[in-house]
């Protein structure tokens, strides 16, 4: 039995995969006997598989300071910010999902006022002095980038959740290279039931947030696509998005007024698990067909395991993890690109009957993703770099 760290700056009950995975792996590694202690913020999730320190500020370096106070066999941060223990800390992990290997600044460097700023600068050589404020966001970057790079030369292993996450993290830091393993994450065994899906025109599903930071998810690409289908196909479309509100949202509402779709298209906020899962058990096909960018990408959604352990296939793209896990034909298919064009080409495929697909193969494919064997591939992947 280890005694196991996990950091968890984001948990659930906030809504987001990545909170599902720190949740359900916590409960997976104290199945197998180990002794899990959770650090997270103070609204953090309590349950009796794992001990729960709602601890964390998410300000990297006071966190770090109080984590000095406990004594683990094994620290695992399950974001990237928090890779930075691994200097402070022995048999260090770090998973990654995606875009978080991009947003681990340490904003505690420079000052954020302006006026604080310019004194910093006055007090510099004036060569420094020069460059000026936006030369200095050039050298935090670039110590950010160091302070992190030497993080992960010093963890045992860096877990990323897919090969396309894996990829990109080696692309920007090349000290992850030969010691970064794919775990991909799981899926609760509540989504494996038996369903009757009901009668009537077809029932097409998104679940994500309707935030900012995940417009790479592209409802609004889904929603221009449905505009174009709506003249043609009996269809409805749920988007279960938790209850955001904000600038994506708005925009996702006055496209879906701009096409006419009022009566197709319904936003659902938080739901209950149950409410949930009859949702992704009703739906004919789940649609997320997310664009990667530089720094913003889907890494690999929970959300696809969850659909097709309900028996629906899914729509996605290749720009993301999914290309792990999502066989065309099998338990889902692809767009050509993840333009509205491109997926109302798909769309109309599907409705047209140009595919079609077996619930008992799409059920199958998630079968080896339960959350137990994900565990275990991550507490063997601790057995591996244990020296």
């Amino acid at each position: 039995m280890k005694r196991i760290g996990l950091i968890a700056p984001f948990m659930l009950p906030d809504i987001g995969g990545a909170n599902v995975y720190c949740f359900e792996l916590a409960k997976g590694l104290a199945q197998l006997g180990h002794d899990v202690h959770l650090f997270a913020h103070e609204s953090a999730l309590a349950d009796p598989a794992y001990t729960l320190h709602p601890i964390l500020t998410r300000n990297l370096a006071v966190d770090l300071d109080l984590l000095d106070g406990f004594d683990m066999d094994v620290w695992h941060s399950l974001y990237f910010f928090y890779a930075p223990i691994a200097l402070r800390k022995p048999r260090v992990f770090i998973t990654g999902h995606g875009d978080d290997f991009f947003g681990f600044r340490l904003r505690f460097v420079w000052p954020k006022r302006a006026w604080a700023r310019r004194h910093l600068i006055w007090r510099l050589p004036p060569a420094v002095q020069q460059w000026g404020e936006g030369r200095l966001e050039v050298m935090e970057k670039r110590f950010n980038h160091q302070v992190f790079a030497d993080a992960v030369k010093r963890a045992r292993q860096i877990i990323a959740v897919s090969r396309f996450s894996r990829d990109r993290f080696c692309e920007s830091f090349a000290e992850g290279q030969g010691k970064t393993t794919v775990v991909p994450p799981g899926v609760n065994e509540a989504f494996f039931r038996e369903r009757d899906r009901p009668l009537g025109r077809r029932r097409l599903l998104t679940v994500t947030r309707l935030d900012p930071a995940d417009r790479i998810k592209n409802v609004h690409g889904v929603i221009e696509a449905l505009g174009h289908l709506k003249d043609h196909f009996d269809f409805e479309y749920h988007v279960v998005a938790g209850d955001q509100r904000g600038s994506y949202r708005a925009e996702v509402e006055e496209l879906i007024r701009r096409h006419g779709l009022e009566q197709r298209v319904r936003i659902h906020g938080r739901l209950p698990l149950a409410d949930l899962i009859q949702h992704y058990r009703d739906a004919d096909l789940f649609v997320l067909v997310s664009y990667a960018e530089p720094q913003n990408f889907e890494g690999f959604g929970i959300v696809f395991l969850e659909a097709n352990a309900a028996g629906t296939p899914v729509l996605t793209s290749r720009q993301g993890g999914m290309s792990d896990y999502v066989e065309e034909g099998v338990n889902g298919f692809y767009v050509d690109d993840p333009s509205p064009a491109g997926i109302t080409q798909a769309l109309r495929r599907f409705f047209e009957g140009g595919i079609a697909f077996r619930t008992d193969e799409v059920k199958r494919k998630p079968v080896d993703y339960r959350w137990p064997m994900i565990a275990k591939q991550v507490a063997d992947t601790y057995d591996r770099h244990w020296n």
